[in-house]
């Protein structure tokens, strides 16, 4: 985008924070949805990002491809607002459980203090500590690290809070995005490819597995499955949605022109991909350099 907001393009990385569903109190949904409500993602753009950035669309990116999921799902949102910043609503679902504040902490239903290590690296330093400023104000004892061993303990799921993305679908092909919450698979060699929030739920592999063995041309069944999905994972809330992910690369057309631009945007830009072949061959000598 130039010298325009966000200064780059939309990755396919979009954004969130991983809460371990396998690790109390975080495997339950309600708690989930409650540190959600506690995140003001207008806050993390304006100062994370400065003005830089966009909201989720879910753990999919903003691509045109993937904008009929989008909209077929919409209709949930009423009653599963993902992005919406409500601590009222947050103090709600943990007053429900039990849950108590303590001098503005909270204390779980046996009375410890709630705790909560999030771990990420260099994409999200400017991120991290105001995410933990949030959930402090909330009355969660949140931290924030980077770790040397942040992708060992991630992958593993050796963790309880991560600030991560999603490599999933890029094109009209829902299939690679749904597959990030798979758990088990009967149709799929190799399996699933990584399920990092460690999310599980029987009925949404078996929609996993459908949509593996359909077209993706077959645009009604893929939305259909979709949607289904949706219905499943939304109340369960995984991980939390933040913002979409922005590569922001300086191209400078002194010697080189025809560089992807959102005027020309034939192909995600990054040189650390594999596309970067692409942009290669589409660059020509500036008349300047000539």
């Amino acid at each position: 985008s130039g010298r325009e907001v966000p200064y780059g393009n939309i990755d396919w990385w979009p954004h969130s924070l991983y809460l371990n569903n396998t690790v109390a109190p975080w495997s339950d949904p309600n708690v989930r949805w409650a540190m959600s409500y506690y995140i003001n993602r207008d806050q993390i753009i304006e100062f994370g990002w400065n003005g830089a950035s966009l909201p989720s669309t879910l753990f999919v990116p903003d691509y045109p491809g993937l904008a009929p999921f989008m909209e077929a799902v919409e209709p949930m949102f009423e009653q599963y607002p993902y992005l919406e910043f409500n601590p009222e609503k947050g103090d709600a679902l943990l007053e429900a459980k039990g849950w108590t504040k303590d001098g503005g902490q909270w204390k779980d239903e046996t009375g410890a203090g709630v705790d909560l290590e999030i771990i990420s690296f260099f994409d999200f330093t400017s991120v991290g500590p105001i995410i933990v400023q949030q959930l402090k104000d909330a009355g969660i004892n949140a931290t924030y690290s980077e770790p040397p061993d942040i992708f060992t303990r991630f992958y593993a799921g050796d963790y309880a809070g991560a600030l991560f993305g999603h490599g999933g679908s890029y094109s009209s092909d829902i299939y690679y995005s749904m597959r990030l919450y798979q758990s088990a698979s009967t149709e799929i060699p190799g399996g699933h490819l990584a399920n990092f929030s460690l999310w599980k739920n029987a009925d949404y592999d078996a929609l996993v597995d459908k949509l593996y063995t359909t077209s993706p041309t077959d645009m009604d069944t893929t939305v259909d499955i979709w949607k289904q999905g949706m219905e499943l994972w939304l109340p369960d809330y995984p991980d939390i949605q933040l913002t979409q992910g922005i590569h922001r690369l300086p191209m400078n057309e002194t010697y080189w022109t025809g560089w992807p631009t959102q005027d020309d945007p034939y192909i995600n830009p990054a040189h650390f991909h594999l596309t970067f072949q692409m942009v290669m061959h589409r660059l020509s000598r500036a008349a300047a350099a000539s």
